[in-house]
């Protein structure tokens, strides 16, 4: 596997959102590893700190629901138009695309006007829903990255050049505390369970689902009075985090009445040390099922982006990734109005109290990450990269 590269070159990698931060700064990791290579991103705290020329911070981006994304659509179309006088002007020697596809499927129409190819790593999957939308990105992005053998099937039944890359939650995703370090490090009880609640990483997600989990942590602790609660977020060098205030978020968790701990960094190892997760649909319910904890997923959005979504869209036959992947129900499902403290309590019981529930998700989890490929990803993103890069400089 060819991963150096022959001159110097300049990569665009554009990123949106928590997870595909994340994953862009740790292939930027890799590909530094490549030779000369100048790298201007958009991204978020992650991206930053790695050494890029930082063009936009995508921090802010994320949006959940019509009316949440329609305030976004403003400053997106700026920052859209200012890309694309970026590559006019700079020319990048590829446009490397990290998730966010509402947003970076318009840079790949731009970037082939431009002549620059195309290189999409965990490419759009709205085909879930509106199965056309594969055929505009097969035929527009110059090279796929497929993250699931199931989108791989896809884009290359729809005519992508695409490759297999598999996930890199699998290199990620891994503990490396032991449990008694875990509780030393945050203030928790080793002799008492742990139920983590993972409200997700957008700031509207906190303001829909953690009063819910609270609330239901309440019942639970009324119920099991020995178990604590904990609260993992990212680790964030300012006041805020998801662009809401620590200090509002640990009076919040102080008023739930429950022994619950705000949690900096560390995300697998307190997913690890937990019994049970009540978790927001998106990337972690992933990157749970690798660590192995079983879960509720929960998922809210307004009542006016509901009715839209009804009315405009074929609503998927599951809402969590890992479901979506083995396609059945192995992980419980909370969604908009079936979503209620006393639901998610119940759901929860269920599970604490079923030892063949318990361990009947466990068992599933092995079949979701059989779909999830081999360690490695990035590395194989890298040598894609290096590969059109060197092809560039042949042609």
């Amino acid at each position: 596997m060819n991963l150096q590269l022959r001159d110097k070159k300049k990569l665009l990698i554009v990123a949106g959102e928590t997870s595909g931060d994340f994953y862009a700064a740790s292939l930027i990791d890799v590909l530094k590893k490549c030779g000369d290579l100048e790298i201007f991103a958009v991204g978020g705290i992650q991206t930053a700190s790695r050494d890029v020329k930082l063009l936009y911070d995508s921090t802010n981006w994320a949006a959940i629901g019509l009316m949440e994304a329609i305030k976004q659509v403003p400053r997106l179309l700026l920052v859209l138009s200012r890309l694309n006088k970026f590559m006019r002007d700079n020319r990048p020697d590829l446009l490397l695309l990290v998730d966010y596809p509402g947003f970076n499927m318009r840079l790949v129409h731009a970037a082939n006007k431009l002549a620059i190819p195309t290189l999409y790593y965990f490419p759009p999957s709205k085909f879930a829903t509106d199965p056309a939308s594969v055929t505009d990105a097969a035929t527009s992005i110059t090279r796929v990255a497929a993250n699931f053998a199931s989108t791989y099937e896809v884009y290359r039944a729809a005519g992508a050049n695409v490759e297999f890359v598999g996930h890199p939650l699998l290199d990620h995703a891994k503990p490396i505390m032991t449990p008694a370090e875990t509780c030393a490090k945050y203030g928790l009880d080793p002799d008492k369970p742990v139920i983590g609640l993972c409200p997700g990483s957008r700031r509207r997600e906190l303001e829909l689902l953690l009063p819910v989990m609270l609330k239901a942590g309440r019942l639970i602790h009324q119920k099991y009075p020995n178990y604590q609660f904990v609260v993992p977020v990212i680790k964030t060098e300012g006041n805020e985090v998801f662009g809401v205030s620590k200090q509002c978020l640990r009076s919040q968790l102080s008023a739930s009445g429950i022994p619950v701990t705000l949690a900096e960094g560390k995300i697998y190892d307190l997913m690890h040390l937990s019994r049970l997760l009540l978790i927001s649909s998106g990337t972690a319910t992933l990157e749970a099922s690798y660590v192995g904890t079983p879960m509720i997923i929960c998922y809210r959005v307004s009542t006016f982006t509901e009715i839209q979504a009804r009315l405009f869209y074929r609503l998927p036959k599951y809402i969590g990734l890992p479901n979506i992947i083995i396609d059945r129900m192995a992980v419980p499902e909370l969604i908009q109005h079936d979503l209620t403290p006393e639901r998610l309590a119940e759901k929860a019981f269920e599970l604490l109290e079923s030892e063949e529930l318990y361990n009947q998700q466990k068992r599933d989890f092995a079949d979701v990450v059989a779909h999830l490929g081999e360690p490695g990803a990035h590395e194989r993103v890298a040598a894609m990269v290096v590969d059109m890069l060197n092809s560039k400089s042949a042609g």
